[in-house]
């Protein structure tokens, strides 16, 4: 196993965060409840998601584990934390299946009688408590698996202040974050307002609320799903893979990073500066990620757990969106609403017949999946732009610690112009 002595160390630093983390959580509270806005309150109900409380909810719990690990005798080794990340992810997976088995029995018809039915839905619901019970008592030592992993990665890119310590440091929760109502206007794409939902809502709910907020004639809605979210611990999906885990991990903590450097503080002064920031995070999450994703599998023989395949690089379904959002942009520019939206309507099920099971293609769905430049949904020209931004760093860290000081998109432009000159002048 490589590095092992590093995780360690980076292990036994919980102690200092936990001051440091206070802080950090009220700051990034009051931050990420910004993107709520009161006047679509009805339409949500009581759907709607409170950082506040749920921060509320889990800090404490964060805070005993660590306090309760640095105690003789209750610190895992590295191994055995890696061992439990596996048994972690296992669970994971099975309490999907199971609960994806107990929805397909209790909505079907079947040729049991109800009295074996009913035995069956038991005996699924006894396993499903069972598992969530075993979930819960590997979650802790798995997060702070990750945590370490990140960290030290993070430390390797020169990120970190003195002796391992970064800020703010990694702290992640796996759970499956919000969903997030995006609103656009219908006459054109443009992300006028979002919401934070509950995570558990259904296809059905997710319909009322959209159809509550475009009953006025006048908006376009969305309610769509997360990753993960850059609360402090940081919400990471766990349902996706290690890989996806380990760079939505990463992908998060950048943006609790950015948020004490220029561009994490602009990153809402304008569309350009929230999609550079997002695109900034796609891409070095991705690197960062990776890096820890290889010091966990390391060179053993061991198989990574329950890995999913990278979904952004289908040419099939960048190719449909964009030609899809070039033209609903021009019918639109020209008043042709209805049109614009039957459109994407004709173009969603040939995306569906093609195998890509998108839920609604709107413009809310482009004014939201838009903002993430290297994604199959953006027309922005930020995408290629960062790519060639990050091909004149060496590492990932100059990299991040480059872009965190953009005030503005006109200011990266300008970084980005002087950098061509340099190495065009040789």
């Amino acid at each position: 196993m490589k590095n092992s002595s590093d995780l360690k160390s980076i292990f036994k630093s919980s102690k200092v965060y936990l001051i440091i983390i206070i802080s950090i959580s009220l700051a990034l509270v009051s931050f990420s409840d910004n993107i709520n806005r009161s006047e679509i309150d009805i339409a949500v109900g009581k759907e709607s998601f409170s950082i506040f409380w749920w921060e509320v909810k889990h800090l404490p719990s964060k805070w005993a584990h660590l306090l309760w690990e640095n105690f003789p005798g209750n610190r895992p080794t590295h191994e055995e934390r890696i061992e439990i990340l596996e048994k972690y992810l296992e669970t994971v997976n099975k309490l999907t299946q199971e609960e994806t088995r107990l929805k397909v029995l209790k909505s079907t018809v079947t040729s049991h009688d109800q009295a074996v039915k009913k035995q069956l839905v038991e005996n699924l619901i006894d396993e499903i408590t069972y598992l969530k019970q075993l979930r819960e008592s590997y979650r802790g030592r798995a997060e702070e698996t990750v945590e370490a992993t990140i960290s030290l990665v993070a430390n390797q890119q020169n990120l970190g202040l003195f002796k391992g310590l970064l800020f703010p440091p990694t702290d992640f929760h796996f759970d499956k974050p919000p969903h997030i109502l995006i609103i656009s206007p219908r006459s054109k794409i443009e992300l006028k307002q979002s919401k934070l939902i509950s995570p558990t809502v259904t296809d059905i709910v997710k319909s009322e609320i959209e159809s509550g907020v475009e009953k006025d004639g006048t908006n376009s809605a969305l309610v769509d799903s997360l990753a993960g979210l850059g609360t402090y611990p940081a919400f990471v999906t766990d349902r996706d893979g290690l890989d996806n885990l380990m760079i939505t991990a990463a992908h998060e903590w950048l943006h609790n990073y950015w948020f004490f450097k220029p561009l994490g503080r602009n990153m809402w002064n304008s569309s350009q500066m929230y999609t550079l920031n997002e695109t900034a995070a796609d891409i070095a999450g991705t690197e960062i990620g990776q890096q820890a994703f290889e010091l966990i599998v390391g060179d053993s023989s061991r198989d990574a757990p329950y890995n999913r395949q990278d979904l952004k690089s289908h040419p099939h379904l960048r190719t449909i969106l964009k030609e899809t959002r070039n033209k609903v942009d021009i019918l639109l520019e020209n008043g042709l609403i209805d049109q614009a939206e039957k459109y994407m309507r004709e173009q969603r099920w040939r995306l569906k017949l093609g195998g890509y099971n998108i839920r609604k293609l709107n413009q809310a769905y482009y004014a939201f999946r838009g903002k993430y430049a290297d994604g199959p949904a953006s027309i922005s020209p930020i995408g290629e732009e960062l790519k060639e931004y990050r091909s004149y760093f060496s590492n990932t860290g100059a990299f991040v610690r480059s872009i965190s000081r953009m005030r503005t998109y006109e200011h990266f432009q300008e970084e980005l112009r002087r950098l061509r000159n340099l190495v065009e002048s040789g």
